[in-house]
């Protein structure tokens, strides 16, 4: 098993550069004032973290949550917001795990981010159309309320060998209501780390045919917490769905919605 970040220790210009990335995204470029009214300064907020990271005294402000309705299908979301500093963290272990998270990371496994999105699915989906008899579309069931902070640190201390790392991860992990956050940079990023794992179990998942295994499933692709599945077989397709339902309980916690071939 390879682990990452092997010894890594967290130094003031990564958390600038953490900070620099923060402040390039969209919740940056709007709240990026409110660093020198908080803090003073960049500089003395990044000076902050170090030292506490550094001291082992790294807090943050309670998160804020409000209810918000979802543009797109209307489902009312309790939305967490987080202080700037714990934001600031967020892009911290997550440059920071960098290599990690995307070798870990399926090439079908896409989200709302430049370059795999909803395009790529659309036109993946379109060429496998044109050969492909059957599909199952499933969805898991309350993704981030199922994903336990607990399980994500046990993967991450599986992994990660950085003191420095798991204890931010930590640090941030419980600010949390046991769960992972919707709205947060780094809950979005852990939430990805978890299904990239059911990414591999189906692209694992096989039978023994005339003395040779063959695969159930032949494409997969999933969109943060969607994933679609395609073949030429009915039966394999169930049989796939049904171990990845197995799989995702057993090992995560996980459940999804009910699915039916089409």
């Amino acid at each position: 098993m390879k682990s990452y970040c092997k010894g890594l220790k967290i130094t003031r210009e990564m958390v600038a550069d953490a900070y620099a990335e923060w402040r390039r995204n969209e919740s940056g470029r709007k709240n990026h004032k409110r660093v020198d009214e908080e803090y003073g300064s960049p500089d003395a907020m990044i000076d902050e973290i170090f030292a506490e990271i550094s001291s082992r005294t790294l807090g943050f402000r309670p998160i804020r949550r409000s209810k918000r309705r979802d543009r797109t299908n209307g489902k009312e979301r309790v939305i967490g917001i987080a202080s700037i500093k714990q934001q600031v963290c967020d892009y911290l272990c997550v440059m920071a795990m960098e290599e990690f998270l995307s070798k870990r990371s399926g090439f079908y496994q896409t989200a709302n981010e430049r370059g795999k999105g909803l395009r790529l699915c659309r036109n993946a989906l379109r060429r496998w159309s044109r050969t492909e008899r059957y599909f199952i579309k499933a969805d898991v069931r309350k993704c981030y309320p199922s994903i336990k902070t607990d399980v994500v640190m046990r993967v991450l201390r599986k992994y990660v060998r950085s003191d420095d790392v798991l204890y931010v991860c930590e640090t941030i992990l419980g600010t949390y209501d046991g769960c992972l956050e919707i709205g947060s940079y780094f809950s979005l990023k852990m939430a990805q780390l978890v299904l990239s794992f059911l990414y591999h179990y189906v692209e694992s998942v096989g039978k023994v045919r005339r003395g040779r295994r063959v695969p159930l499933v032949r494409h997969q692709i999933w969109h943060l917490d969607d994933v679609i599945i395609t073949g030429n077989d009915k039966r394999d397709l169930k049989m796939a769905m049904r171990r990845l339902e197995w799989y995702a309980t057993s090992e995560f916690g996980l459940e999804f919605k009910p699915w039916k071939v089409c």
